[in-house]
């Protein structure tokens, strides 16, 4: 069982705004030029996202058995050796990967902001229900949410974000640095001890989220998670009825 430490709607305010931050920072990734590194950012972004959810419900220490949800290739033989072996050819790919990355960014960054979003809106939904997923629930729940989102139309809060962020000057210079910066930390995300926060230090992210977040409180937005957390819920009954 799992406590909430304040009230639901001023907690999921700003779990909404800390989500928003994560996908921003995951974001730029796909503009900074060295190999693996966007996976390791990616990766921490999302940890950041289920720590502060989790941080949130007060079941901080529960990290570990949520990271089939956080890590795709957490429910394998190991993270370490699916790298390992994807590695030769990742890193043949780079500079294409890269080059398409960039040149669909317009389309990518908010598309991640919107994945980091939906990670943690849908975690926090979970326990809202007043229990800790178990790590065969998380995995499942990874497989609902990326069936989920790969039948999403997200046109209209693509447009919504790119207006947002054109808003803030030198966003994505900011976010680039938070994202180095939360490479280089010391400050584990998985251990929710987020008091020298590695992302919410760049004005630039912090106004870059505020702005998204007024535009996620729209009524086309609402209804687009609405039909998201529908499609969601689907997909992990069937899951549930098969395991």
């Amino acid at each position: 069982m799992i406590i909430s430490k304040s009230s639901p709607a001023d907690e999921k305010g700003r779990l909404t705004y800390h989500w928003i931050m994560a996908g921003i920072v995951s974001s730029a990734t796909r503009f900074i030029p060295v190999p693996f590194v966007d996976d390791v950012i990616r990766n921490r972004c999302s940890r950041y996202v289920v720590a502060k959810t989790l941080a949130a419900h007060g079941a901080e220490s529960h990290i570990q058995q949520l990271r089939p949800y956080i890590d795709s290739d957490a429910g394998w033989l190991a993270f370490g050796l699916a790298t390992v072996t994807k590695a030769p050819l990742k890193l043949l790919l780079f500079p294409v990967r890269k080059i398409v990355s960039v040149l669909t960014s317009v389309r990518g960054v908010p598309l991640e902001i919107t994945r980091m979003v939906l990670l943690g809106r849908t975690l926090d939904r979970i326990l809202r229900t007043g229990d800790v997923p178990t790590a065969a629930q998380a995995m499942h729940m990874r497989i609902a949410f990326e069936a989920a989102f790969a039948r999403m139309d997200f046109r209209t809060i693509k447009a919504a974000i790119n207006d947002s962020l054109e808003q803030v000057g030198d966003w994505k210079d900011a976010a680039i640095t938070a994202a180095r910066r939360l490479l280089g930390s010391s400050n584990d995300p998985e251990t929710a001890d987020l008091s020298n926060d590695p992302i919410a230090t760049s004005p630039q992210v912090t106004v870059g989220a505020k702005k998204i977040d007024l535009a996620m409180k729209e009524p086309a937005t609402l209804q687009l998670f609405d039909e998201f957390d529908s499609r969601f819920n689907t997909e992990f009954a069937k899951l549930r009825l098969v395991s």
